[in-house]
């Protein structure tokens, strides 16, 4: 039972009613069911006037929890469906009402000046709590662990999406902004992968250009000082301590030897032996943390034999977007929206950093992706436009790129922040964080805003364990949780499906708000795939916790004569949700605290 089921009722119900918009039938579905189709406008359905334009309608049938006191959702398709009727909204609500006949809705009542309050039934709930449960052989057990999340998840439905976050530069260790995108890379791709999507993680590795010269000259001066050679430290050089310990290990490892190299076989050298070291470096930093990825894939790979930029500069010339200017090759990037054209290939004949970038997201399409999502810092921004561009003027479809920017995260500790530098090595890195509030705490923090804000990072908060803490509460909510199972298991409750449970005695306010709240996840999910708002997931966790707490305080679960296996159901039901939440988050599941 999921509220999709209730929303095709109403949409059937309409097509039946008003068989003149019946043609917009497949549009409807499209709009429904795929995010990513470029046959639907973003907002809504184009339909004709009488005039012979068109207009915009949003016909989406939404579905939302209704105010207590009121049922359990609510519509508002009356109103939509008035712009295109040139009828008042009570009128179709009444007619809509009148039509609704499902085993799953008790009643539906109309609400001025034309809602929908729709009031499920005992058999919506029973499907429910049968989904919820899976396999019999799970109640059995009483392991919270291995409760059945496929509630929550839909089947595959055949479509790749590549989501590349991270990506920075290998010239130091993960810092907390790093950490930031991450999350929001990790915890996206798990919800892509729970709607069904075939999904990769991928960390793009920025080993070509000036960076890597500078960061490989760096590690040469602290080298070439323990084998006792003059060296002049580079202008601009990284200076971290990170940068002296590299320079150790290298000498370790070689002694004096990579100094009596020719100066272009040393700095490509310790170039090589740096670059692996912090990767090595990033990837421990980023397992500890809990963000894993499928792949890796270097930018210095896109150049030399591959031909990759020979073959990306051929697919623009043939785009009939390219021209040549000041000794250069240009791509006419304003053709899709861009404020000015860019460069390709410079008047040197070196190729840009547009033109690798666009090499590596040709080389996304040409593996079979329907959709790649970058993941950049707010530094990147002016950088999305052109991007863009670049990807339609190689052929891939509008829709094909999108681009998730997040803004830059501040730490606070005893009310002061704590400033972060790479290049003067005095910056917080991913490790100090993690080892300081934990992973837990980290990941939930950074999760808690929208990645357009700015994030004011309470580490004194994160460290608390009271439940100020939003991450301590949910998770001592799921330490409740569990202690009610366990403790039902050494009282000798046998508790063995809902097949047996009177659900009719799940009438208490406290109790209906928790079944809506697990209702609605998968609607949040659904939204979550599209417009790519992870950081409504804490939210949701946060509120089901809230009402699962306001249910405890006031009942008793265990010892409730009656009332007992329904509320074992409503505490197995909950602990079924909270699991699955905590899973897309990366968040451990605690069950004693």
């Amino acid at each position: 039972m999921k509220i999709n089921e209730i929303r095709a009722i109403i949409e059937n119900a309409v097509i039946e009613l008003y068989p003149e918009i019946s043609p917009l039938r497949k549009n409807m579905d499209l709009l429904f069911c795929n995010p990513y189709s470029s046959s639907v406008g973003s907002k809504g359905i184009n339909l004709p006037t009488k005039s012979g334009g068109s207009r915009e309608i949003n016909l989406s049938v939404d579905i939302v929890p209704a105010p207590e006191g009121f049922g359990d959702f609510a519509t508002i398709i009356p109103f939509k469906l008035a712009k295109i009727l040139h009828k008042p909204p009570l009128l179709i609500a009444e007619e809509i009402k009148n039509k609704i006949a499902s085993p799953y809705i008790e009643s539906v009542a109309i609400a001025k000046p034309g809602y929908l309050n729709l009031t499920l039934s005992l058999q919506a709930l029973r499907e429910l709590f049968k989904e919820l449960e899976g396999k019999k052989e799970n109640l059995l057990s009483w392991n919270p662990r291995s409760f059945s999340a496929d509630y929550f998840k839909e089947p595959k439905n055949g479509k790749k999406v590549q989501v590349e976050f991270v990506s920075a530069n290998p010239t130091g260790p993960i810092h907390v902004g790093n950490g930031r995108g991450g999350i929001i890379g990790d915890v996206l791709s798990n919800v892509l992968d729970a709607r069904g999507y075939t999904v990769e993680r991928e960390y793009y590795v920025n080993d070509a250009g000036s960076k890597m010269d500078l960061f490989a000259r760096s590690i040469r001066y602290y080298y070439f000082r323990k084998c006792g050679v003059q060296d002049e430290f580079p202008e601009e050089g990284y200076k971290g301590k990170y940068i002296e310990a590299i320079a150790e290990k290298i000498f370790d490892k070689f002694q004096d030897s990579l100094a009596k190299l020719e100066s272009p076989d040393v700095l490509a050298k310790i170039m090589q032996l740096g670059k692996e070291m912090m990767i090595e470096n990033i990837k421990h930093s980023l397992e500890v943390f809990g963000v894993h990825f499928d792949s890796f894939f270097y930018e210095s790979s896109l150049y030399g034999g591959s031909g990759a930029i020979n073959k990306s500069i051929q697919i623009f010339k043939n785009s009939g977007y390219t021209y040549e200017a000041e000794g250069a090759l240009w791509f006419r990037s304003t053709a899709f929206g861009d404020d000015k054209d860019r460069v390709l290939i410079r008047s040197n004949g070196e190729p840009t950093y547009a033109l690798g970038d666009a090499a590596y997201h040709i080389n996304k399409w040409e593996r079979g992706f329907s959709k790649a999502i970058d993941v950049w810092g707010a530094d990147h921004f002016g950088h999305v436009v052109p991007m863009k561009a670049l990807t339609q003027g190689a052929g891939m479809p509008k829709d094909f790129l999108d681009v998730i920017i997040y803004q830059v995260v501040h730490l606070y500790e005893n009310g002061n922040e704590v400033m972060m530098s790479k290049h003067t090595g005095t910056f917080v890195t991913l490790d100090e964080l993690v080892q300081e509030v934990g992973r837990d705490a980290a990941r939930f923090f950074f999760l808690g805003k929208s990645a357009d804000t700015h994030l004011n990072f309470d580490m004194n908060l994160a460290k608390s364990q009271s439940m100020d803490n939003p991450v301590y509460y949910v998770q001592y909510t799921y330490a409740r949780l569990t202690n009610i199972i366990n403790e039902g298991l050494l009282r000798g409750i046998k508790y063995t499906g809902i097949d047996s449970v009177d659900l009719s005695l799940l009438d208490k306010n406290e109790e209906k708000n928790i079944l809506r709240a697990i209702l609605y996840v998968n609607e949040e999910l659904d939204s979550i795939s599209k417009d790519y708002s992870v950081h409504m997931l804490p939210f949701i966790t946060l509120e089901l916790s809230q009402k699962i707490n306001s249910f405890y305080q006031k009942y008793r679960v265990l010892m409730a004569d009656e009332y007992t296996l329904p509320r074992l159901a409503l505490v197995n039901a909950s602990l079924t949700t909270l699991s699955f939440l905590f899973d897309l988050m990366g968040i451990e599941k605690i069950e004693k605290m």
